[in-house]
């Protein structure tokens, strides 16, 4: 289904071609991240792990990595122009950018008046909302 981005410059259109590299990327990344809790488990650097992949559709615009419900990292996606080819097509478009995206840590205080712990409930709050609702097992 289109979403905001990826967009085409010149009339902010949809492009297929386009949803479906934004979408292998973003499954990539997910596999990579649950390969690396796999592994930290395997190693036995960690006593348990695991991981759970759903997916929603939206445009990921931030990046948040919530951590135990006590800590919580958060960075924004900046858009940038970009011009890709795709199956002999050149396609110039607004893409989101994460790889260089600067995260802020927030950490659950000692209470739960403190702003790191309001921010990392709130965080979580979100998530849960997200994943109970509109997130679904990804479909191969």
């Amino acid at each position: 289904m289109p979403m905001a981005v990826p967009v085409l410059v010149d009339d902010l259109q949809d492009e297929p071609a386009l949803r479906e590299r934004a979408r292998n990327i973003a499954l990539t990344n997910a596999d990579g991240i649950a390969h690396s809790v796999e592994v930290l488990a395997a190693l036995g650097l960690v006593q348990s792990a695991a991981a759970q992949v759903k997916v929603y559709k939206a445009s990921s615009l931030f990046k948040i990595y919530i951590l135990n419900r006590s800590e919580a990292f958060f960075g924004f996606y900046p858009l940038r122009e970009r011009t890709v080819a795709i199956g002999g097509d050149s396609h110039t478009f607004f893409d989101v950018t994460g790889k260089d995206t600067t995260l802020f840590h927030h950490s659950a205080g000692p209470d739960d008046a403190s702003l790191g712990s309001q921010y990392v409930q709130q965080a979580q709050m979100w998530f849960d909302s997200v994943w109970s609702s509109i997130a679904y097992e990804r479909q191969p």
